[in-house]
């Protein structure tokens, strides 16, 4: 095989010498347009009263924050008042302001492991808006919140954040332009929004006439006007609160020959002290009605660690097929015990419990520690089977371990392609930590192994590194204490990725040498190779070329030796990288053309990689002098980047193309190529690259 890269496959693609500004990637065809987001949930047919608050929010919609940034308004009161029914019928009076859309999302104060982050409501809100539709979102904090602010600058947007924890969720979503709003709903006051010029508004039970009206129109007024007295007696027991008056309903509409006192709960046993809440004493009625079958079905949903629960996790989680459990599901909903929060792409509706509901439903039946735990591992077989199917179809290459049983068989999750897969990762993202906390509880440390390897395609693709680290720390902790020193060897590499990406540089050598170690003893050439390499790799990134090229180097020699062509490609390319860095240009090209070589020829394709080595011999073409040959490879690559659809190395090799004309000494054609990078970087909200690309672009224009 021939492992040159010649003038007659690469210079032809472009005639290098005529270049004179940046080359452009032709788009594909164009995509349909994007739909105005209208996620505002329908007001419900039986919303009652609220006059009051509704006119008194709306007059206070037209004051402007000193700072320039949107109105706030914070709905405040107990659970169940009615605080999302407010905000909702408030956004469907004033939507006509807000023409590029009406944006919802949950901030889950009480969900299993813990309040949504900023960053995850970001990430959702801009999805919404149409942005990640053909290359991945940044997974960054600070990253996703610019974004999230760029965009809203633009835009004239209603906002809704339901069921705020602490003023920390929402400060950093604050639209950016007075044209938008956010609505905000919280139990609590929020006082670090005052500072903003936020307006609480605190939200009261329902008066009495009010909650006979409620009443009325969920059962009827024939029906309520044949016994006012027992219709009386049931608002003032439930205490005017619209969730508890709506459950004790919904369970009367489902049986219509029930008398309205019916919808009150049992007395309590002599001594027994009643709750002192109403939504409480009407979740509990409402428990009280359900067959075993729903009892046990909820009990179950509500004892899985996940923060939300679809279809397929539903099943698993509860021990039952799809067909049950749609049925089920169906029928809660439908007495108002479980909500339908959205739907997300692959996953399909997702449904959440109310707090009260929650912990009601978590005291009904079989002893809770066995029913938690066929919860737990019903949910958690769902993960690792469907993880697995990722991991399959996304990274064919990565070494994954074994399963461990986890007792009664799941039905899979089935993907159709590669799209489908990456967005069920993206859409499972936020039950990640809840998942790993539960696995590392579980009692077995191959289940939080599992799962953690598993997961790596979510963030090889996502680069989510906080939660990263936090996974294969939690890994690492399950393998040390498992004592299988292959899963520890898995742990540590991985980890040390991780912390490369979050420039950790030190700690990542440290994991990354405990695995190499423990590859040696266990005469395992390839996993002392790969383990090399990733120290190699660590100082790279880092820029420490001269000790780069040592590991690497060795990695280079034990894959040769393996026959591991795809191994000794990866090695081949940084260590060429970081030779012709250093100036060693005579060693680092015939390194890098065998590198592309062999990673070209691979059984199984890698283009990715293929086209960064690519990338790196255009690179030393250029530290070599060799600047058309330069040209012509970076532009290759850049093309071939822009095939498989990853935007880093498309600005990466934009940037790789600047420099490479700054070193021939075109200044002029080296700015072109520096802003089209800039403006690649900033489309990918990457501080850290957009700022190294300014102090270019400064660096020569002062020239």
């Amino acid at each position: 095989m021939n492992n040159t890269v010649g003038t007659s496959s690469v210079a032809t693609a472009v005639q290098a010498g005529s270049i004179t500004g940046g080359v452009h990637l032709h788009p594909g065809p164009p995509s349909l347009p994007i739909p105005v987001p209208r996620q505002l949930a329908p007001i419900p047919a039986v919303f009652t009263d609220r006059e009051e608050a509704l006119l008194s929010l709306e007059a206070a919609l037209g004051r402007t924050p000193a700072d320039g940034t949107a109105p706030v308004v914070v709905i405040t009161g107990p659970d169940g008042v009615g605080k999302r029914a407010l905000a909702t019928k408030l956004g469907h009076q004033i939507q006509d302001r807000y023409p590029d859309g009406q944006l919802v999302a949950r901030l889950r104060a009480d969900a299993p492991g813990g309040p949504a982050t900023a960053a995850e409501v970001a990430r959702s809100l801009l999805r919404a808006l149409g942005l990640g539709e053909h290359s991945p979102l940044p997974w960054a904090e600070q990253d996703l919140i610019g974004l999230w602010r760029s965009e809203t600058a633009r835009r004239r947007l209603l906002v809704v954040l339901e069921d705020a924890a602490d003023a920390g969720q929402v400060l950093p979503l604050i639209p950016a332009t007075p044209g938008c709003l956010l609505v905000v709903t919280s139990r609590d006051p929020l006082p670090a929004l005052l500072a903003h010029g936020a307006l609480h508004r605190r939200l009261n039970p329902l008066a009495a006439e009010h909650g006979l009206r409620l009443l009325s129109r969920i059962v009827g007024e024939e029906r309520t006007g044949r016994d006012p007295d027992g219709a009386a007696a049931l608002v003032g027991f439930h205490g005017g609160m619209p969730l508890a008056i709506a459950l004790a309903a919904a369970d009367l509409v489902l049986q219509p020959d029930l008398p309205l006192r019916a919808g009150l709960p049992a007395p309590a046993p002599s001594g027994a002290n009643r709750s002192e809440s109403p939504v409480r004493d009407a979740v509990d009625t409402a428990l009280a009605h359900l067959s075993p079958q729903e009892a046990g079905f909820l009990r179950r949903l509500a004892l899985a660690p996940a923060p939300d629960l679809d279809l397929a996790s539903s099943a698993a989680a509860t021990g039952t097929t799809r067909d049950q459990a749609r049925g089920l599901l169906a029928e809660l909903v439908a007495r108002g015990l479980l909500d339908t929060a959205r739907r997300a792409a692959v996953r399909g509706d997702l449904y959440t419990l109310r707090p009260a509901v929650r912990t009601a439903a978590i005291g009904v039946g079989a002893p809770t520690r066995l029913a938690a735990h066929e919860a737990s591992t019903g949910y958690l077989t769902h993960l690792l089977q469907t993880a697995r199917a990722c991991a399959q179809l996304l990274t064919p290459h990565h070494r994954v371990l074994p399963r461990p049983p986890l007792g009664r068989p799941v039905e899979p999750v089935r993907f159709t392609n590669r799209n489908e897969a990456l967005a069920w990762l993206e859409a499972i993202a936020p039950a990640v930590g809840p998942a790993m906390i539960a696995a590392v509880d579980c009692g077995d440390p191959a289940i939080a192994c599992a799962l953690a390897s598993d997961l790596w395609p979510l963030f090889h693709y996502y680069r989510d590194v906080p939660m990263w680290i936090l996974v294969y720390e939690a890994g690492l902790r399950a393998a040390l204490r498992w004592g299988d020193p292959m899963v520890i060897r898995e742990m540590s590499s991985t980890l040390a990725l991780g912390l490369v990406a979050a420039g950790r540089l030190k700690e990542a050598a440290t994991h990354y040498s405990r695995a190499a170690a423990l590859a040696q003893s266990a005469g395992d050439r390839a996993g002392v190779a790969q383990y090399t390499s990733g120290i190699g790799a660590a100082l790279h990134d880092a820029g420490f070329n001269d000790e780069a090229q040592s590991f690497l180097g060795e990695a280079h020699s034990l894959y040769t030796d393996l026959d591991d062509r795809r191994g000794a490609g990866l090695a081949g390319l940084l260590l060429g990288s970081a030779a012709a860095r250093q100036g060693h240009v005579d060693f680092a090209l015939p390194v890098l053309r065998m590198a592309r070589a062999d990673l070209t020829g691979l059984q199984t394709p890698d283009p990715l990689n293929a086209a960064r080595a690519l990338a790196y011999l255009g690179e030393g073409y250029s530290f070599a002098g060799q600047h058309d040959l330069a040209v012509a490879a970076l532009v290759e690559a850049r093309r071939e980047f822009a095939d498989v659809g990853h935007r880093p190395w498309v600005a990466r090799s934009t940037e790789f193309l600047g420099q490479a004309a700054e070193r021939s000494g075109q200044p002029g054609v080296a700015l072109g190529w520096y802003t089209a990078s800039l403006d690649q970087y900033t489309g990918l909200t990457s501080t850290r690259d957009v700022k190294r690309l300014n102090d270019r672009i400064a660096a020569v224009s002062l020239a």
